[in-house]
């Protein structure tokens, strides 16, 4: 079993125990979003968002791990983001579903955190949350089990990937140092 098979197993019973009815896939969207949108969330109002005035207990720790990990997937200069989807052991049409509905969460995490109105965001981040509004109707497209159709997703995906991380930069800069010695001339 996977690591983000187990994952996404193990973030669906902490939703189910809070009684939400999103799924794993679309809460890690939501998460990054917000995140992207408000770069004062912490750890705790994440939990006490995503628990909903339900008793967290039993799934606050997968919540804490899910925050901490995307925390550090965002803040790495070495853009090590990925959105937590199923393996490419899955069918494509499975995972092309649930690349649909991490962007929804994606989008409704940035709406959530007040920065989901294209014409209030930099240029290019604003192309990008209108083109993941395409994206997130993707799961209504045919795709075949082609290498066509997979290389189709991987490009996809890349782009979902690098325009996450494009939307954080412009909308949260980082604040971590560059990596090296860097020499201006």
């Amino acid at each position: 079993m996977s690591d983000n098979h187990q994952a996404i197993e193990q973030l669906t019973r902490a939703l189910e125990t809070v009684n939400r009815k999103i799924g794993a896939v679309e809460c890690h969207g939501l998460l990054t979003g917000l995140l992207c949108a408000k770069s004062g969330l912490n750890e705790q109002e994440w939990v006490r968002f995503i628990a909903a005035g339900e008793n967290p207990e039993e799934g606050e720790a997968v919540f804490k791990a899910l925050y901490s990990e995307t925390v550090r997937q965002l803040e790495n200069t070495l853009l090590d983001f990925h959105p937590l989807l199923p393996d490419e052991d899955e069918a494509l049409e499975e995972r092309v579903v649930a690349l649909a509905e991490w962007v929804q969460g994606f989008l409704l995490g940035l709406a959530e955190g007040g920065s989901a109105d294209p014409d209030k965001l930099p240029e290019d981040s604003a192309e990008i949350v209108r083109d993941f509004a395409h994206i997130a109707g993707a799961e209504s497209y045919e795709f075949g089990e082609s290498d066509e159709d997979e290389s189709a997703y991987t490009e996809l995906l890349e782009y979902v990937r690098t325009g996450v991380l494009l939307v954080n930069e412009e909308v949260n800069p980082t604040k971590a140092p560059p990596l090296g010695d860097v020499t201006l001339h």
